[in-house]
């Protein structure tokens, strides 16, 4: 029973966690993050109905944890990286994503697919 219960806190807490959208870049790749962030503004309503936090990170060393925690190397230009509400990494790209390839891969997801059908 224990057990039982230890999964569906675990589950819970899971699905507490929103979805992020990790932009790692430097110098040289401002133009790509700041069309990114265009890309992701312009369909906020779906960012937000898929519980997704963007978070952006420039090369510094305020931020040299996370580049290393996520395995970005500081002389990449631009890095999207996306995260499930597990915490793993789902997508990664150092190209800009498009909003369709962003909302058919977390649809297609078990735990959003979850989601859709209970709100309906």
């Amino acid at each position: 029973m224990k057990t039982i219960t230890a999964i569906i806190l675990m589950m819970i807490s899971i699905a507490d966690q929103p979805r992020k959208i990790l932009l790692f870049y430097n110098d040289n790749g401002k133009e790509q993050w700041e069309a990114q962030q265009q890309i992701l503004e312009a369909q906020r309503k779906e960012v937000s109905d898929r519980d997704i936090r963007v978070i952006s990170m420039s090369f510094s060393s305020q931020n040299a944890a996370e580049w290393k925690k996520w395995n970005v190397d500081g002389s990449e230009a631009f890095t999207f990286i996306l995260v499930g509400r597990d915490g793993g990494e789902k997508l990664r790209s150092k190209e800009l994503v498009k909003t369709d390839k962003l909302f058919g891969l977390i649809d297609s997801m078990p735990m959003r697919k979850r989601e859709m059908k209970d709100q309906k």
